[in-house]
């Protein structure tokens, strides 16, 4: 039965049905509860909604009494980072790693990943790949990049980046179900049609490279969205830039097939493209494409605010498959935040376990001070984001859109966040209008609330 968890699970946990996961566990808890995969579908279950210390101490249970079972790293990194219980999980890694029945690769991919995921940079960049297999050669490949691109800028590992991520080769190992005979990822010779798609990355991912592509139809290059992004927006790229981009690409030695159909997807328009066109940077480089009935919510929006500035937000990616605690705040942290901003109308785009403990909230029910949006698609948000005044957002698609749109917005991070940032606390070359909010101890949540709260006051839109 546990082997069907994640069917029965996992659409559930995403949507914030945490309670309804957690009666199912306990229903099968004298069945499964003596299987560590039943502990970790535990763990994970308290991770999604937000209690994320019996996630740790599940966590550190399983390390020490389960001999086989690895796979709650994930958990344990993701929850130490949001909690900056740092030592915590080094030495939870240690631990695992000197067990007696933990074979030398679990090992060394706990390393790897874990201190990773505590920002143990240089510490990664010092491990071998000695004596190991071609998948764990290519994840410590691509997270020595990462970690390159986090103490040095990402000119510094995005080559490596693209061999130990990007690559035929890197594809054909670590995704061996991809079609890699037609996988574009960097050839000179461009074919006359390309389509993007997505393997392993979200679509926050695609909004932040969809610029690249501006590139290619300068080009000549017919692109196709394979999960029909160009319905909700459309380049915006100017001509001008679009001339520079492809001038550039030709200097490189860039051309363009008569035919030929190749796919792509944003890590490899990114490591392919980056060496040539940087950054790339832009105020504003999407739009929306049609309103898609978002001018009557925007209406809605103003005439609720009564002349306060209007703000969207979104602080959790709960509802996203990914590791997220480490970049997503929770409802109470948020408290002062929105008891200090009466100039402000709230629009809160909120998914997943913290939409339904924001609306138990008694403030969701204020109309003059908050609007909770109804399930909108990403094309209405994308409208409804470039309609609103600012946007504040964790590391995630809505944030990228905001950032893409060139309006003005405040992404926070924790203070390991994401390779793509860099080092630079207060700002990133991918968005010029946008401002980070950069926590400056691991977990220190307190610090980037009182930084918004300040940055906030002091702008006045």
């Amino acid at each position: 039965m546990i082997e069907q968890y994640d069917a029965q699970l996992s659409p559930r946990l995403y949507a914030g049905d945490i309670d309804e996961c957690l009666g199912f566990l306990d229903e099968h808890a004298a069945e499964d509860g003596n299987r560590p995969e039943y502990w970790h579908w535990r763990a994970v279950t308290h991770l999604r909604g937000g209690n994320f210390k019996e996630a740790l101490e599940i966590c550190c249970l399983l390390t020490r009494e389960s001999d086989t079972f690895g796979y709650q790293l994930h958990c344990l990194g993701d929850v130490c980072a949001h909690l900056g219980l740092k030592q915590v999980a080094l030495s939870m890694i240690e631990y695992y790693a000197h067990k007696p029945s933990t074979i030398p690769i679990g090992a060394f991919l706990w390393r790897v990943y874990g201190w990773h995921y505590m920002g143990e940079d240089e510490r990664v960049l010092q491990l071998n790949a000695d004596g190991i297999d071609q998948h764990s050669t290519c994840v410590l490949g691509h997270h020595q990049a990462r970690s390159a691109m986090r103490l040095h800028g990402i000119a510094q590992g995005v080559e490596s980046m693209h061999r130990f991520w990007s690559s035929h080769e890197a594809r054909r190992i670590l995704f061996p179900h991809v079609d890699v005979q037609h996988l574009w990822c960097g050839e000179r010779r461009l074919p006359a049609r390309m389509s993007i798609t997505s393997i392993a990355s979200g679509y926050g991912d695609g909004v932040n490279w969809v610029r690249y592509v501006a590139a290619l139809e300068a080009m000549g290059v017919q692109v196709d969205f394979v999960d029909g992004s160009n319905e909700r927006f459309r380049l915006a790229v100017p001509d001008a830039e679009r001339v520079r981009y492809a001038d550039a690409l030709r200097a490189a030695g860039f051309s363009v097939a008569h035919g030929g159909s190749l796919w792509t997807e944003p890590f490899a328009l990114f490591t392919s493209l980056f060496p040539v066109l940087g950054h790339a940077p832009l105020a504003r480089y999407i739009e929306p494409v049609e309103s898609n009935g978002a001018d009557a919510i925007l209406d809605d929006i103003r005439r609720r605010a009564g002349g306060r500035r209007c703000i969207g937000i979104f602080w959790s990616s709960c509802e996203s498959a990914n590791n997220f605690a480490n970049r997503s705040l929770r409802l109470p942290d948020l408290d002062p935040l929105f008891n200090s901003t009466d100039d402000v109308h709230w629009v809160v785009m909120q998914r997943g376990f913290e939409r339904k403990r924001w609306l138990l909230d008694p403030r969701s029910a204020d109309p003059e001070r908050f609007t909770t949006l109804p399930d909108t698609t990403l094309a209405q948000s994308l409208s409804i984001i470039d309609g609103l005044d600012a946007f504040v957002g964790n590391d995630g698609g809505l944030s990228h859109i905001a950032g893409a749109l060139g309006k003005r917005s405040y992404m926070f991070l924790n203070q390991v966040a994401d390779w793509r940032y860099e080092r630079d606390p207060q700002r990133t070359p991918w968005y010029p209008a946008m401002r980070l909010v950069r926590a400056r101890s691991l977990g220190d949540w307190d610090d980037v609330v009182r930084n918004l709260q300040q940055l906030i006051a002091a702008d006045t839109l």
